[in-house]
């Protein structure tokens, strides 16, 4: 009977501490999935290509590839981002939107004149701050909602 009892409790305390530790790798790779967020939401709210409107102007001839360079690394960010998520996670989908709307700037940048070029960028501005949005809305008290250029050094507030 005493081996029994000793097996089970064997048993029992190594199926304890799998679980614990299950738990607490789950536990940290949230952790580090918000961190990856809110990171990224970050980046994003600094950055001034994100701040456009229907009077805004291209400054001058290096302008336009300032604002594409800026999306291409916004794109890049994404995509880091995603990389440190888990596989199932549900930011995932929210990612991938913001890289598809990233992409079509990119891709109409190659292709497109300035008027149409002001017109892709507020929709990527609206498109992106849906998605943060829509990722805050996710754990509404650990991610940010910080909007796209809202801390860029030019934002008026």
């Amino acid at each position: 009977m005493e081996f029994f009892t000793v097996a089970f409790s064997t048993f029992l305390g190594a199926a304890v501490a799998l679980a614990a530790e299950r738990f607490t790798r789950t536990y940290d790779a949230r952790v580090q999935e918000v961190a990856a967020i809110n990171n990224l939401i970050l980046d994003l709210a600094a950055k001034c290509a994100f701040l456009v409107d229907d009077e805004w102007v291209w400054a001058d001839e290096g302008e336009l590839s300032r604002v594409v360079d800026s999306i291409f690394h916004a794109r890049t960010l994404v995509r880091d981002t995603r990389v440190a998520l888990r596989p199932r996670s549900r930011a995932l989908r929210h990612l991938r939107k913001m890289a598809r709307a990233c992409n079509t700037f990119l891709e109409l940048s190659e292709r497109e004149g300035e008027q149409r070029l002001r017109t892709a960028l507020m929709e990527l501005t609206a498109e992106m701050t849906r998605e943060v949005r829509a990722l805050h809305s996710l754990r509404p008290g650990r991610i940010l909602a910080d909007e796209p250029g809202s801390f860029a050094l030019n934002a008026s507030g």
